[in-house]
C-alpha cells in the first residue's frame, strides 16, 4: 500500500465518535449552500473542519492552481494536494493567534514581492493569469491571500525569533562537522569560517525557528478538533 492510498483509507474510515462532527460539518456546509443564489448548481465538498471552520475542496484546488505553496520536486498531484490542505489547516490555526494579538499591517511592497515569487513558479505571467482564471480569483483576492500569509509570518517572526539564539561554538561545530563535508561532497571550495559564519548562523537560526513553529502548530492543533475528509 502506498502513502497516498494509506491516507485515503484513513480519511474514508471514520470512527463512530467523529459522527457528531461529521454531522456538524454537513450542517455548516448546508447552511452556506442555502445562502447561494438559486441558479448555483454545484455543491462544494468538505475537505476539513477545524472546530466549526470549514475548509472546502475548492479552496484546496484554488491554492493548487495558484501554486501558492511551494511544491516539492517530483511530488505527485495527490501528495501535493494533501500538503496544501495541511498548510491551509496550519495557516487557519496560526491565524487565530494572529487575530487574538492583532494582525500587523503589511506593506504593498511586501505583498507585491511575494506575489512575484508566486508568479515566478509559472513559465510566464500569462500562465499565472490563466491559473487565476481557473481558480476563479481576481488579482486583488490573491493579494488578500498573500497578505494573510504574510501576517502570519510577521507574527511568527515577532513571537519566536527573539527566542532563537545561535552561539559561536555551535557555528564552529556545524562548520567543522557538517558544512565543510557538504561542500566537499559537492566539489565546492571551502572558505574559512570567518567568511561564512553569518551564513551558517542564519541557516541554524532558520532551522530552529521552523522547529519552534512546528511545535507551536502541533500545540494549536492538539487544542482544536481537526477532521480531514478529502483533498481532491
Amino acid at each position: 500500500m502506498n502513502k497516498a492510498e494509506g491516507r485515503r483509507q484513513k480519511a474514508e474510515v471514520r470512527p463512530r465518535q467523529t459522527r457528531d462532527r461529521v454531522i456538524t460539518a454537513a450542517s455548516l456546509l448546508l447552511s452556506a449552500f442555502c445562502l447561494l443564489p438559486l441558479n448555483a448548481a454545484t455543491v462544494d465538498r468538505v475537505a476539513a473542519v477545524i472546530d466549526r471552520q470549514v475548509l472546502t475542496v475548492s479552496e484546496v484546488t484554488q491554492m493548487v492552481e495558484l501554486r501558492f505553496f511551494p511544491r516539492k520536486t517530483n511530488q505527485s498531484e495527490d501528495d501535493y494536494r494533501h500538503d496544501v490542505l495541511e498548510a491551509l489547516i496550519a495557516q487557519a490555526l496560526r491565524f487565530r493567534d494572529v487575530e487574538r494579538f492583532g494582525a500587523q499591517d503589511i506593506s504593498k511592497d511586501s505583498i507585491e514581492s511575494r506575489l512575484r515569487d508566486i508568479t515566478g513558479r509559472f513559465p510566464s505571467p500569462a500562465d499565472f493569469d490563466a491559473a487565476m482564471k481557473r481558480a476563479e480569483l481576481t488579482p486583488d483576492e490573491v493579494r488578500a491571500l498573500v497578505k494573510r500569509e504574510l501576517q502570519v509570518e510577521a507574527y511568527v517572526q515577532e513571537r519566536f525569533s527573539p527566542l532563537v539564539f545561535v552561539s559561536s561554538d555551535e557555528i564552529e561545530t556545524y562548520y567543522n562537522k557538517t558544512w565543510t563535508a557538504q561542500r566537499r561532497q559537492r566539489g565546492l571550495p571551502v572558505p574559512p569560517l570567518a567568511q561564512v559564519s553569518e551564513e551558517i548562523r542564519a541557516l541554524l537560526k532558520s532551522t530552529r525557528l521552523q522547529t519552534e513553529i512546528d511545535e507551536w502548530t502541533t500545540q494549536l492543533r492538539a487544542r482544536a478538533n481537526v477532521d480531514i475528509y478529502a483533498w481532491r
